[in-house]
């Protein structure tokens, strides 16, 4: 992925390497005090206050005096200073050093301590900044829970830009993953909150964001739409280290359209615009990174030589966070300099670095260039090998293109609505320098903020019409069910009322009328059915047994008449759960006992359930021969499966199969109580 983190990770925390020749003065003066200071609350003030202090000199013992600080809070019950400090330290390991792993074990290590003594808006901090350790280690769908979690305390707390970032941050992890349609609605719906609570930093961060979901999907035009307006509103406001991402990222798409001098134009506007950012070391390695690779694939190798000797003045620019980049810088310069040996050795580690990251498309750039390399040194079989690797990627992003394709056009309708808002707010600051300006620009503003509010009210007409119709279907499917059931019901009772009574009188009459032949084999045989009839279309006392008693008989007659050893585990005797529901649980259940007979070859059957906290969970696990998920779709998507996942929605249920070829099939409905 292209750097989509840089500015907003940043500028969420203020880290810069200023020479200011007092710094390691100060931290001298306050270690002094420290040590002279008895009273444990002034001390733990001065620790963190030498802590927020070094956070913008990590080099002069920034982790050492956190792990301190963070230690004496914890043991002066101080946990809200020990939380802020601790999402400081991992967002500088994950982020600074390139060290996820030690942000992930810091989180480890004093989670347990803390949860149960800190507010909700640092439960959200760190929940997120947890999420983004285990990102950055590849455990993506832990992140993305931690995320969620994130979302929850923020929405608990009453903070709608922290729950904005949160949100934002699962965006990112679906970019990763190559989810795009997931990666646009959560970014837009951060752009949204961002909106409300006119914070233009991160509506510039989302918008950069949704340029490069675009740019991934081939969509540059809509790409440079996004990236035009993100520059626009950065300059208004002066955000210069926005403007070197907002360049980087199109120096990027530059190359994907072999426009080489439009490439290397934006790459000198982003090392220009870098000179006035507060951010210039960080983002120097990066750009020397970049032109050099531009250059030597525009044979300048002086040029890319000079960028080169440049970068590695400093041995800072080529580790951590910087090591991939460099491995690539020097891969492209040997191969420009047809030093095929050398840059074979290059190309190799910088693939195997990026294989350990989340980001498909270096992967796939990493493949591509040593197939170049191989081609080169006449190793055809190997320069296949990792072109084909490429390919493969390639396909991947492009099938992924074609299936969200329509997704994409559905979220640009939304988008466009946003940049209504967005174009108003860019207005406001404009207003601001422009107020002395020819009256004819208040009236054209007018104009488009009436055809804006004109296109809310419209959408929102038309969001509201749609809401009206999915509920009336929803009303009509359950009306529908409640009518089978009635038939179903009425048709039960008939047989066992009616036939079933009449076909024990003509036995009756048999035993009176000839009572040297007793044989009454055909009538019972005949009473035997419909009874069996009537039970499966209506179990005749459901009303009068309940649920629970029904599932326990219902259980028992499958034992009666089946090789399979069926048990239940029913301890509980009521539900809290809604009383329309219980006849569709009761269908779920038969259906699933069914499938179980037909299709499982188990040998022993469970029945269980269970009263959760706010669930009821209803179980059938069998020890059967189970069936791969991902390819034994055609029972997934038989008649009786889909009648148990429609039941399922209409009485708002959650259900979940597991199963494991040779290890058998579990089975879980869970209702939600009154």
């Amino acid at each position: 992925m292209k750097t989509i983190y840089i500015v907003f990770l940043l500028l969420t925390y203020s880290i810069t390497y200023a020479q200011d020749p007092t710094p390691q003065h100060k931290v001298e003066a306050l270690k002094a005090l420290i040590k002279t200071e008895n009273n444990s609350g002034k001390k733990l003030k001065l620790l963190d206050s030498v802590t927020d202090f070094l956070i913008d000199y990590p080099k002069l013992g920034y982790d050492s005096i956190s792990r301190v600080t963070i230690d004496y809070s914890i043991q002066l019950d101080s946990f809200n200073i020990a939380s802020r400090n601790i999402q400081n330290l991992i967002n500088y390991h994950n982020n600074i050093l390139g060290q996820p792993t030690k942000g992930v074990t810091l989180f480890n290590t004093y989670f347990n301590t803390l949860k149960n003594h800190i507010t909700d808006r640092n439960m959200a901090g760190i929940y997120i900044d947890a999420g983004d350790s285990f990102y950055a280690t590849k455990e993506i769908d832990t992140a993305i829970s931690y995320y969620n979690k994130a979302k929850l305390y923020a929405e608990k707390a009453g903070n709608d830009r922290l729950k904005a970032f949160a949100i934002l941050n699962q965006g990112y992890a679906y970019i990763d993953e190559a989810e795009y349609a997931k990666a646009s609605q959560y970014i837009q719906e951060a752009s949204g909150i961002f909106t409300s609570v006119k914070d233009t930093f991160n509506i510039i961060a989302s918008k950069n964001a949704l340029s490069i979901i675009y740019s991934t999907n081939g969509f540059i035009k809509e790409a440079k739409h996004e990236r035009d307006d993100a520059i626009a509103l950065a300059k208004i406001t002066k955000n210069y280290s926005f403007l070197v991402s907002l360049y980087s990222n199109y120096a990027a798409d530059n190359n994907k359209q072999g426009l080489q001098k439009e490439r290397l134009k934006h790459l000198h506007k982003a090392a220009a615009v870098n000179k006035k950012s507060n951010y210039f070391e960080y983002f120097n390695p990066i750009l020397l990174h970049s032109l050099v690779i531009a250059y030597a694939e525009n044979d300048s190798i002086a040029k890319a030589k000079s960028y080169f000797e440049t970068l590695i003045k400093d041995k800072k620019n080529i580790e951590g966070i910087y090591e991939s980049k460099y491995y690539k810088a020097c891969g492209y310069l040997a191969f420009a300099e047809k030093d095929y040996n050398e840059a074979l050795n290059w190309g190799l580690k910088y693939l195997n670095i990026v294989k350990t990251s989340n980001q498909i498309e270096n992967i796939e750039d990493g493949e591509a260039f040593l197939a170049k390399i191989y081609e080169k040194r006449n190793e055809y079989s190997k320069a296949y090998s990792h072109l084909k690797s490429a390919k493969k990627i390639e396909d991947s992003l492009k099938s992924v293109q074609k299936n969200n394709a329509l997704s994409y056009y559905q979220t640009l309708y939304e988008t466009n609505k946003r940049d209504d808002k967005i174009k108003n707010q860019k207005n406001e600051i404009e207003l601001l320098d422009l107020q002395n300006k020819h009256k004819a620009e208040l009236f054209w503003g007018s104009i488009m903020l009436l055809l804006a509010l004109f296109s809310i009210v419209y959408l929102w007409r038309s969001k509201k019409y749609t809401q009206k119709n999915v509920q009336l279907q929803k009303a009509f499917a359950q009306d529908l069910v409640h009518s089978v059931e009635a038939e179903r019901k009425r048709i039960s009772s008939e047989l066992h009322d009616s036939v079933g009574q009449s076909l024990l009188l003509i036995k009756n009459k048999i035993f009176l009328e000839n009572e040297s032949n007793n044989d009454t084999s055909l009538v019972d045989g005949a009473i035997n059915e419909v009874r069996t009839i009537s039970q499966q279309l209506h179990p005749f006392q459901f009303e009068k047994l309940g649920l629970i008693n029904s599932i326990k008989n219902t259980v028992s007659n499958f034992q009666k008449n089946s090789d399979i050893f069926y048990s239940e585990n029913i301890d509980i005797e009521t539900l809290n759960i809604p009383k329309d529901s219980e006849i569709f649980i009761y269908r779920m259940l038969q259906e699933c006992l069914n499938n179980v007979e037909k299709h499982s070859e188990a040998k022993a059957c469970a029945i269980s359930v269970e009263d959760l906290k706010n669930v009821v969970l209803f179980q059938i696990k069998d020890n059967g021969i189970g069936f791969d998920l991902t390819e034994n779709t055609e029972l997934l998507n038989s008649l009786g499966m889909k009648t148990i996942k429609e039941r399922t929605k209409l009485i708002g249920a959650q259900l979940s199969i597991d199963s494991v070829k040779g290890k058998g099939t579990t089975i879980q409905i869970k209702v939600q109580k009154k």
